[in-house]
């Protein structure tokens, strides 16, 4: 088996920030799984928003826009495991490992986005991840290239049991309640991510939201800014690329059709905008969806 690079399968066990932690929206090519160990703030994903605390897995599929905000404190910081693999690398492996094949893909084809799970620190899930990340950086290459493989798809079995326990339905992701630590986002700013996701194929027009939520477009903006860390208008741009890539990967529609569909009727700039936000093309993600199946 070749050697496996950084793109294609990282891990990192209890990275720590001791600063707030706000990203930015953003996606990669790489399935995520990231396990918070400590930290108290919210995921705001595909129009909706999550309370994270300490025992929560957050699941982003490949090209999936997200935001994570973490409110780090002395006594909290944010401390997380974070799994990105290209699971591309696992095509040689799908043909004997037909069951766990097929949940991957019905976890990457669901059209709705997945609730973080709450996962005690001893589940053997996480305990799988922390016992891997100790024996990672002592293998060597061609021993890594086979062991992360084995340990992913170890991961991805493990995550099917769980999600077969919960039945699959999205609404029993969550089962703990939340705290009290986390956030609760402002209503002017969820009214703001609803209306675009209702609207996001229309003309964008800041005036419009705000009118309709009887505010002025300075003062909705920050209370968006505030709320969420990032502009009104990145977020619309996220939801269209979000939107796109749904098209891409389940339809046969042109690429200029795509962007006219939502919302960028340019295809430059649609172009432009997808590539900057996923760092791939739409041709290159059309193809990389296909060849995964």
């Amino acid at each position: 088996m070749p050697h496996i690079s950084d793109r294609q399968f990282s891990l990192v066990c209890r990275r720590t920030s001791r600063a707030t932690f706000r990203e930015v929206f953003h996606a990669h090519s790489q399935l995520e799984l990231t396990y918070i160990h400590d930290g108290y703030g919210q995921l705001i994903t595909e129009g909706k928003v999550f309370p994270l605390e300490p025992g929560t897995l957050m699941i982003f599929r490949p090209f999936q826009m997200h935001h994570v905000q973490i409110q780090v404190s002395e006594a909290h910081p944010f401390v997380r495991t974070v799994l990105m693999v290209e699971l591309e690398l696992l095509h040689a492996y799908w043909p004997h490992f037909i069951t766990t094949h097929h949940f991957t893909e019905h976890l990457l084809n669901e059209q709705y986005s997945i609730q973080p799970i709450f996962l005690v620190p001893d589940s053997p899930l996480i305990q799988r991840m922390e016992h891997f990340g100790e024996q990672y950086p002592e293998l060597l290459p061609y021993e890594l290239a086979e062991d992360a493989c084995l340990f992913v798809l170890d991961v991805l079995t493990q995550l099917r049991h769980i999600w077969n326990r919960t039945a699959g339905l999205p609404d029993q992701y969550l089962s703990n309640q939340p705290t009290g630590h986390s956030e609760i986002i402002d209503p002017h700013a969820q009214a703001t991510m609803q209306w675009i996701e209702q609207h996001y194929a229309e003309p964008f027009r800041l005036e419009h939201i705000a009118s309709e939520l009887h505010l002025s477009p300075y003062h909705l903006s920050h209370v968006f800014k505030k709320a969420t860390g990032t502009s009104i208008i990145a977020y619309a741009q996220a939801t269209r690329i979000r939107q796109a890539c749904v098209l891409l990967g389940r339809t046969s529609l042109s690429i200029p059709e795509i962007g006219h569909r939502v919302g960028m009727s340019s295809p430059s700039y649609f172009c432009k905008i997808f590539r900057k936000a996923t760092n791939t093309t739409p041709h290159q993600y059309r193809l990389r969806m296909r060849g995964s199946h």
